[in-house]
């Protein structure tokens, strides 16, 4: 990821943060919607790692050698 994008996403994250502890009437209500993000984050983040794993993996042929 590049930094500037990092960033981008680090201060969306605290805006979304500070407008759901505003909006939402208790705690329990924003810690139960910021358990849903990082579990969404967390599935997320594991699929792209398997992704990345799988295309860097040498690719080993699975084509049967026919014999003459």
């Amino acid at each position: 990821m590049r930094p500037n994008v990092l960033l981008v996403d680090v201060g969306i994250a605290i805006v979304a943060a500070i407008v759901v502890l505003t909006i939402t009437p208790g705690l329990a209500v924003a810690s139960m919607i910021a358990i849903a993000v990082l579990a969404a984050c967390a599935v997320s983040f594991t699929r792209e790692s398997r992704r990345q794993h799988r295309s860097q993996a040498p690719r080993r042929g699975n084509r049967r050698r026919l014999r003459d």
